[in-house]
């Protein structure tokens, strides 16, 4: 990507919130490799995260604050002093099985941090890392189900407030709901009050891929890293659906915040269908003399959704990040999946 392709000048410094999460640590990496310095926010110190960056771009590249939650704009306000860009990645991950404890909190972050924003005439671009689920709940092998970009997850709310709903799956609700309606309410603000930065939004489905820290879980990540193991936590939510590499979500963000062409979208981070049979698979191909990675599910099925975005963001990957294409699944589960990391993938 040639310098004048960027729509914020390189050495600028843009914002990162939940820097120190598997997609969050993963987007500050990507902008880092382009020149650019990072501001991330954390719950709670974590000298090793600024250790990590900074031994690797330089003792001026990366710079953590500690931001124990996001209810007072000012403080976002004084926060965001001399950013160019905001990647609003953190939200409540809990998943908690009470909506009342998660939604209002994610509504209030991000009205906050638009708000915020909004004050700071530096500020040219906004990104906010969404969710798959807010277009869509997986099905397994129901046809005709097809995505678009304008696609929204109606049930994720009535589903997270429905008291019978079951145990298992009444975080994963809540999570849905808090996603769904957070989007949501980012996009009525812009209607709004037409800041003078453009907006995007980013909707990771099943994300897998490198971890940059041992102090970092990995997300969805953390479980695959389980089956070699034999760990099967992963059985008990997981159903059929697409999944995408970590790096190609923090390419997204990144082509969010810079791509001069890529304004008020939803970029779809639909890589492939999968099922646990595929993960397995792969684990066990990576892996051939572990004998404690279980046996995969019997009939498992396959989400048969077309998701039709998932092809503009690809395009997005090839002519602005310079890729082939989405990274396959077994590149991915190997980089998530090393001890010892090998030379990490610039953008």
């Amino acid at each position: 990507m040639a310098q004048q392709l960027y729509y914020l000048p390189r050495g600028s410094r843009i914002l990162v919130t939940g820097a120190n999460g598997f997609i969050g640590s993963n987007v500050v990496h990507s902008l880092l490799e382009l020149g650019y310095k990072v501001r991330g926010t954390v719950r709670a110190p974590k000298p090793w995260l600024d250790e990590m960056f900074r031994g690797k771009f330089g003792r001026d590249s990366y710079e953590s604050v500690v931001l124990t939650n996001f209810e007072n704009v000012d403080t976002l306000v004084s926060v965001m002093d001399g950013v160019s860009g905001v990647a609003h990645v953190a939200s409540d991950v809990s998943f908690s099985a009470n909506p009342e404890e998660v939604v209002p909190w994610v509504l209030r972050a991000v009205h906050n941090v638009l708000e915020a924003a909004s004050r700071n005439s530096a500020i040219r671009r906004v990104v906010m890392t969404s969710s798959a689920v807010t277009a869509l709940f997986p099905e397994p092998n129901k046809e005709g189900v097809v995505v678009r970009e304008d696609s929204w997850n109606d049930e994720a709310t009535k589903l997270a407030y429905d008291s019978d709903a079951p145990p298992l799956v009444k975080g994963l609700y809540t999570y849905a709901a808090s996603k769904t309606e957070g989007e949501k309410a980012a996009w009525r603000w812009m209607e709004k009050n037409k800041p003078g930065f453009q907006f995007n939004t980013v909707l990771p489905d099943f994300t897998l891929g490198r971890i940059l820290h041992e102090q970092i879980h990995g997300s969805t990540m953390g479980w695959v890293t389980g089956l070699p193991k034999g760990d099967t936590r992963i059985f008990e939510t997981f159903v059929p659906q697409y999944f995408c590499d970590v790096i190609d979500i923090a390419r997204l963000h990144v082509a969010a915040l810079l791509d001069p062409n890529t304004v008020s979208r939803r970029l779809f981070g639909f890589a492939a269908p999968i099922n646990l049979t595929d993960i397995i698979s792969v684990v066990r191909k990576l892996q051939p003399n572990n004998t404690l990675i279980p046996e995969p599910p019997v009939n498992e099925g396959r989400d048969l959704s077309e998701v039709i975005p998932a092809k503009d963001a690809e395009r997005l990957l090839r002519e602005f990040c310079g890729r082939k294409g989405w990274t396959s699944l077994e590149d991915s589960i190997a980089q998530g999946l090393e001890v010892s990391r090998r030379p990490l993938c610039s953008l």
